[in-house]
């Protein structure tokens, strides 16, 4: 009986160790790099942009129990981040373009990283339809809105761009806002939908977003990130 006993309780302890090992949906070991495929559609225009952009981690430091590093975008653009108390923080943006940014420069992105907490709010601003010159001359929509964001789905395995990735979770957030396009016509509503995949040790490897109007000037975009190497 003990024999039995000295062999189950390590097998157990192994199993449950095993179950509960935090996962990492955010690494941050200095000198990472993730290359995306980004594919923009307009319905406007019914043309679609597909380029590519690589992300790289830089200056990454310690202090205790606080993570704080730089994720350098291939267009110049500049993020901080702050990993503390088991969530991540964006402290800092230095952007590459020059329309600015209408959200908060510092926000909680996740709250939770290991996303046991099932739904949030954060902070969002119109990226697309900003980005697209319609035929009204000046206008750039400005606006920031709330995300609801939720768990949606786990996968223990799955494939993005003929790559296999483990341990990955799924969210869904949905946003609404509306701004003025034309004084002469009333606001013009935007529905937001966005969806991330994030995978254990690799972080993000899936992004689809849509932000969606009833205006003819402005019409439906679409944008599609995926992740094509990682190293």
């Amino acid at each position: 009986m003990k024999k039995i006993l000295r062999i189950t309780i390590p097998f157990i302890f192994l199993v449950i160790s095993c179950d509960f090992k935090p996962k990492n949906y955010f690494p941050h070991i200095d000198g990472l790099k993730w290359i995306y495929s980004v594919a923009l559609e307009s319905s406007y225009t019914g043309k679609n942009q597909i380029k590519r952009i690589m992300v790289t981690n830089l200056n990454v430091k310690k202090k205790g129990d606080v993570t704080e590093l730089s994720k350098l975008y291939s267009d110049g653009s500049y993020y901080t981040y702050k990993k503390e108390d088991g969530r991540l923080q964006r402290t800092s943006v230095i952007l590459a373009f020059s329309d600015g940014i209408d959200e908060p420069v510092e926000k909680i992105v996740y709250p939770d990283l290991q996303f046991n907490q099932n739904e949030w709010v954060v902070k969002e601003q119109l990226f697309l339809v900003k980005g697209f010159q319609p035929p009204l001359l000046n206008v750039k929509p400005s606006s920031q809105f709330d995300m609801k964001y939720k768990v949606n789905r786990k996968y223990e395995r799955l494939k993005v761009k003929g790559i296999f990735y483990n341990d990955c979770i799924e969210l869904i957030g949905k946003g609404s806002t509306d701004f003025i396009g034309d004084t002469r016509s009333g606001p013009i509503n935007v529905e937001i939908d966005n969806l991330e995949i994030l995978c254990n040790n690799v972080g993000l490897v899936k992004q689809v977003r849509n932000e969606n109007t009833n205006a003819s000037a402005f019409g439906n975009m679409k944008f599609v990130k995926e992740l094509m190497s990682f190293k």
